[in-house]
């Protein structure tokens, strides 16, 4: 066996065509990941725009700051109303969603987050859902706004008593405007 200690003009070119390879392949890579990256933040500023010109949803945000009274017995009777304050509640259920699966990460929530708690710890949401707890319990049936009712209660933003389907009679801050 003998080995020689010569470099070729082939082995060279087959090693510069190895290097060339590798740094088109971490160029392409880095072009993927910037693209994705762009898509995302894209995506995300949909998400928030939709917030900020959604007549239903800014209208019902609004509200929602403010700690204006809507949730009444009338509530379930005045159509329009419900239906804006349920377009806004699963647009907001969706966002915990897309959380949950991580298709959008902590960092990309926080753009969500300051919204999805107030709604959360707005008075008149946590009698809302008070109602809409015990009703679906009773009936069996899935909450109708899983992802948000899930984030808060993982976050801690209901109390004891939102559990108690009785509640209604001891605690002025819930009533009982469904059938459970």
């Amino acid at each position: 066996m003998i080995f020689t200690n010569e470099i070729s003009i082939s082995d060279i070119t087959s090693i510069l065509s190895v290097f060339l390879v590798i740094l088109g392949g971490i160029f392409g890579f880095h072009q993927w990941r910037k693209n994705i990256l762009l898509k995302r933040a894209g995506y995300i500023n949909d998400l928030t725009e939709k917030i900020r010109t959604d007549n239903d949803i800014k209208d019902i945000i609004y509200i929602f700051d403010y700690d204006k009274e809507w949730y009444s017995l009338q509530f379930h009777k005045s159509g329009e109303l419900e239906l804006k304050v349920d377009k806004t509640l699963s647009y907001f259920s969706y966002i915990c969603y897309l959380k949950r699966q991580k298709i959008i990460s902590n960092k990309e929530f926080d753009f969500f987050k300051y919204e999805v708690e107030r709604i959360l710890i707005n008075q008149q949401v946590q009698d809302y859902f008070y109602n809409l707890y015990h009703f679906s319990y009773k009936f069996n049936t899935p909450f109708t706004f899983k992802y948000l009712f899930e984030y808060g209660k993982k976050e801690g933003m209901f109390d004891d008593d939102f559990f108690d389907k009785n509640a209604y009679i001891k605690n002025k801050k819930y009533h009982r405007n469904l059938n459970f």
